[in-house]
Protein backbone atom coordinates (compact mmCIF):
# COMPACT_ATOMS: atom_id res chain seq x y z
CA UNK A 1 0.00 0.00 0.00
CA UNK A 2 1.40 3.21 -1.04
CA UNK A 3 0.12 6.44 1.25
CA UNK A 4 2.00 9.18 -1.57
CA UNK A 5 2.10 8.79 -5.00
CA UNK A 6 5.16 9.29 -7.25
CA UNK A 7 5.34 12.86 -7.36
CA UNK A 8 4.05 13.39 -3.59
CA UNK A 9 7.10 11.28 -2.32
CA UNK A 10 9.78 12.59 -4.88
CA UNK A 11 9.10 16.32 -2.93
CA UNK A 12 9.34 15.08 0.43
CA UNK A 13 12.54 12.91 -0.88
CA UNK A 14 13.75 16.22 -2.16
CA UNK A 15 13.22 18.15 0.34
CA UNK A 16 14.73 15.58 3.49
CA UNK A 17 17.81 15.51 0.64
CA UNK A 18 17.98 19.63 0.80
CA UNK A 19 17.73 20.06 4.59
CA UNK A 20 19.52 17.15 5.80
CA UNK A 21 22.72 18.57 7.16
CA UNK A 22 20.69 20.90 9.40
CA UNK A 23 17.75 18.89 10.23
CA UNK A 24 20.45 16.56 11.54
CA UNK A 25 22.02 19.57 13.56
CA UNK A 26 18.99 20.53 15.04
CA UNK A 27 17.66 16.51 15.62
CA UNK A 28 20.78 15.94 17.69
CA UNK A 29 19.94 16.35 21.09
CA UNK A 30 16.83 14.34 20.85
CA UNK A 31 18.56 11.89 18.89
CA UNK A 32 21.50 11.36 21.64
CA UNK A 33 18.43 11.01 24.12
CA UNK A 34 16.78 8.70 22.37
CA UNK A 35 19.65 6.25 22.40
CA UNK A 36 20.53 7.02 25.80
CA UNK A 37 16.83 5.62 26.40
CA UNK A 38 17.47 3.19 24.82
CA UNK A 39 19.90 1.81 25.80
CA UNK A 40 19.83 1.32 29.16
CA UNK A 41 15.86 0.48 29.52
CA UNK A 42 16.22 -2.68 29.97
CA UNK A 43 19.17 -2.37 32.19
CA UNK A 44 16.95 0.00 35.40
CA UNK A 45 14.41 0.05 37.37
CA UNK A 46 12.32 3.22 35.69
CA UNK A 47 10.24 3.15 38.78
CA UNK A 48 13.42 4.05 40.84
CA UNK A 49 15.66 4.94 39.10
CA UNK A 50 15.72 9.19 39.56
CA UNK A 51 17.88 10.07 36.44
CA UNK A 52 16.26 7.80 33.94
CA UNK A 53 13.03 9.06 35.06
CA UNK A 54 13.94 12.71 34.67
CA UNK A 55 15.24 11.97 31.39
CA UNK A 56 12.24 9.98 30.12
CA UNK A 57 10.08 12.92 31.42
CA UNK A 58 12.42 15.47 29.10
CA UNK A 59 12.23 13.20 25.88
CA UNK A 60 8.31 12.06 25.75
CA UNK A 61 7.54 15.70 26.74
CA UNK A 62 5.42 14.80 30.30
CA UNK A 63 2.72 18.41 31.31
CA UNK A 64 -0.20 19.01 32.48
CA UNK A 65 -2.19 16.00 34.06
CA UNK A 66 0.12 13.13 32.85
CA UNK A 67 2.93 14.93 34.82
CA UNK A 68 0.98 15.32 37.74
CA UNK A 69 0.55 11.17 37.35
CA UNK A 70 4.20 10.42 36.32
CA UNK A 71 5.35 7.62 38.89
CA UNK A 72 1.69 5.93 37.36
CA UNK A 73 3.31 6.35 33.80
CA UNK A 74 6.81 5.17 35.53
CA UNK A 75 5.33 1.97 36.79
CA UNK A 76 3.53 1.34 33.28
CA UNK A 77 6.97 1.62 31.01
CA UNK A 78 8.23 -0.34 33.90
CA UNK A 79 5.59 -3.41 33.84
CA UNK A 80 6.06 -3.10 29.98
CA UNK A 81 9.60 -4.57 30.19
CA UNK A 82 8.13 -8.39 31.00
CA UNK A 83 5.48 -8.56 28.62
CA UNK A 84 5.27 -8.27 24.71
CA UNK A 85 5.80 -5.45 22.79
CA UNK A 86 2.00 -3.73 22.67
CA UNK A 87 0.25 -2.82 20.13
CA UNK A 88 0.11 1.20 19.93
CA UNK A 89 -3.92 1.00 20.55
CA UNK A 90 -3.71 -0.78 23.83
CA UNK A 91 -0.20 1.31 24.67
CA UNK A 92 -2.08 4.36 23.69
CA UNK A 93 -5.51 3.38 25.70
CA UNK A 94 -3.34 2.70 29.23
CA UNK A 95 -1.37 6.22 28.63
CA UNK A 96 -4.92 7.86 28.35
CA UNK A 97 -6.42 6.59 30.93
CA UNK A 98 -3.86 8.56 32.95
CA UNK A 99 -5.83 11.50 32.43
CA UNK A 100 -8.93 11.17 30.22
CA UNK A 101 -7.40 12.55 27.15
CA UNK A 102 -5.89 10.73 24.01
CA UNK A 103 -2.26 11.30 24.79
CA UNK A 104 -1.17 9.92 21.58
CA UNK A 105 2.50 11.71 20.97
CA UNK A 106 3.36 10.28 24.89
CA UNK A 107 2.38 6.93 23.68
CA UNK A 108 3.98 6.51 20.77
CA UNK A 109 7.35 8.14 22.10
CA UNK A 110 7.04 5.18 24.87
CA UNK A 111 6.21 2.82 22.47
CA UNK A 112 9.31 3.64 20.38
CA UNK A 113 11.91 3.05 22.86
CA UNK A 114 10.38 -0.39 22.79
CA UNK A 115 9.82 -0.79 19.07
CA UNK A 116 12.36 1.38 17.11
CA UNK A 117 10.51 0.77 14.30
CA UNK A 118 7.50 2.80 15.32
CA UNK A 119 7.16 5.88 14.53
CA UNK A 120 6.32 8.87 17.06
CA UNK A 121 3.69 11.72 16.39
CA UNK A 122 4.94 14.87 17.44
CA UNK A 123 3.29 18.24 16.55
CA UNK A 124 5.97 19.16 14.13
CA UNK A 125 5.21 15.65 12.07
CA UNK A 126 1.39 16.20 12.60
CA UNK A 127 1.93 19.98 11.10
CA UNK A 128 4.90 18.86 8.29
CA UNK A 129 3.22 16.10 6.57
CA UNK A 130 -0.01 17.52 4.77
CA UNK A 131 2.69 19.66 2.97
CA UNK A 132 3.32 16.60 0.72
CA UNK A 133 -0.38 15.44 0.61
CA UNK A 134 -0.72 13.73 3.47
CA UNK A 135 -3.83 13.02 5.58
CA UNK A 136 -3.72 15.75 8.03
CA UNK A 137 -4.65 15.00 11.68
CA UNK A 138 -6.96 17.57 13.63
CA UNK A 139 -5.98 19.74 16.65
CA UNK A 140 -8.38 17.22 18.81
CA UNK A 141 -9.08 14.05 17.25
CA UNK A 142 -10.69 10.97 18.55
CA UNK A 143 -8.79 8.24 19.63
CA UNK A 144 -9.62 5.96 16.59
CA UNK A 145 -8.18 9.01 14.08
CA UNK A 146 -5.28 8.80 16.04
CA UNK A 147 -4.87 4.72 15.64
CA UNK A 148 -5.47 4.84 12.00
CA UNK A 149 -2.90 7.92 11.36
CA UNK A 150 -0.51 5.90 13.60
CA UNK A 151 -0.45 3.11 10.68
CA UNK A 152 -0.08 5.03 8.09
CA UNK A 153 2.89 7.22 9.47
CA UNK A 154 4.26 3.67 9.34
CA UNK A 155 3.52 2.98 6.12
CA UNK A 156 4.89 6.51 5.05
CA UNK A 157 7.83 5.49 6.64
CA UNK A 158 8.49 2.38 5.05
CA UNK A 159 7.69 3.78 1.60
CA UNK A 160 10.34 6.49 2.22
CA UNK A 161 12.90 3.95 3.45
CA UNK A 162 12.38 1.61 0.34
CA UNK A 163 13.01 4.21 -2.12
CA UNK A 164 16.31 4.41 -4.02
CA UNK A 165 17.44 7.56 -2.59
CA UNK A 166 16.58 7.13 0.83
CA UNK A 167 20.15 4.93 1.30
CA UNK A 168 22.01 8.18 0.51
CA UNK A 169 20.21 10.39 2.80
CA UNK A 170 20.51 7.85 5.35
CA UNK A 171 24.42 7.69 5.32
CA UNK A 172 24.44 11.41 5.69
CA UNK A 173 22.23 10.97 9.04
CA UNK A 174 24.86 8.51 10.06
CA UNK A 175 27.92 10.33 9.18
CA UNK A 176 26.92 13.41 11.75
CA UNK A 177 25.07 11.09 14.59
CA UNK A 178 26.60 10.93 17.83
CA UNK A 179 29.31 8.85 19.62
CA UNK A 180 27.42 5.23 19.78
CA UNK A 181 26.10 4.57 22.81
CA UNK A 182 25.15 1.00 22.78
CA UNK A 183 22.13 1.64 20.74
CA UNK A 184 21.39 2.11 17.16
CA UNK A 185 19.38 4.29 15.45
CA UNK A 186 16.60 2.58 13.32
CA UNK A 187 16.28 3.76 9.94
CA UNK A 188 12.05 4.52 10.84
CA UNK A 189 13.72 7.27 13.74
CA UNK A 190 15.95 8.43 11.22
CA UNK A 191 13.20 9.60 9.16
CA UNK A 192 10.72 10.63 11.86
CA UNK A 193 13.77 12.94 13.12
CA UNK A 194 14.05 14.47 9.49
CA UNK A 195 10.59 14.97 9.04
CA UNK A 196 10.07 16.41 12.71
CA UNK A 197 13.14 18.83 12.45
CA UNK A 198 12.60 19.68 9.21
CA UNK A 199 9.49 21.78 9.42
CA UNK A 200 10.64 25.21 10.08
CA UNK A 201 13.28 24.43 7.50
CA UNK A 202 10.85 23.04 4.58
CA UNK A 203 8.26 25.91 5.36
CA UNK A 204 11.29 28.35 4.14
CA UNK A 205 11.17 26.59 1.08
CA UNK A 206 8.48 27.57 -1.67
CA UNK A 207 6.11 25.28 -2.09
CA UNK A 208 4.96 23.17 -5.68
CA UNK A 209 1.47 23.39 -5.10
CA UNK A 210 -1.15 24.81 -3.24
CA UNK A 211 -2.11 23.32 -0.15
CA UNK A 212 -5.69 23.07 -1.23
CA UNK A 213 -4.46 20.68 -4.23
CA UNK A 214 -2.58 18.70 -2.14
CA UNK A 215 -5.59 18.11 -0.12
CA UNK A 216 -7.82 17.29 -2.53
CA UNK A 217 -5.33 14.03 -3.63
CA UNK A 218 -5.13 13.31 0.26
CA UNK A 219 -6.29 9.42 1.24
CA UNK A 220 -8.67 9.32 3.32
CA UNK A 221 -8.42 7.87 6.84
CA UNK A 222 -10.28 4.47 7.13
CA UNK A 223 -11.02 3.14 10.66
CA UNK A 224 -12.11 -0.07 11.73
CA UNK A 225 -14.98 -0.96 13.95
CA UNK A 226 -11.53 -2.57 16.32
CA UNK A 227 -10.07 0.47 16.86
CA UNK A 228 -12.63 2.21 18.36
CA UNK A 229 -12.28 3.16 21.80
CA UNK A 230 -13.43 0.64 24.93
CA UNK A 231 -16.34 1.43 26.91
CA UNK A 232 -16.08 3.31 30.04
CA UNK A 233 -13.37 5.59 28.77
CA UNK A 234 -13.92 9.04 28.47
CA UNK A 235 -11.04 10.16 25.78
CA UNK A 236 -11.06 14.10 24.54
CA UNK A 237 -8.37 15.87 23.20
CA UNK A 238 -5.31 14.77 21.55
CA UNK A 239 -1.91 15.76 22.60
Amino acid sequence: MYVLDAGQLSRLLRDLELTAAETTRRAALQTEKHLWLLSRLHRTNVRTDALFQQRLASHIGLRGKLRARKNDLFDLVESLKSAPVPRFDDLLLRVSELTGQVEKSVASSVLALFDPDQPVIDRDLREHLPRYGFTPLAEAPEYDECVAWHRMVRLLFNQVIDSARWASISSRIDSTLPAPSGAVLSEVRKVNLQLSHARRVVALMPSMQSQAGLRARAPELVVTPAQAPRQGVRLHLCR
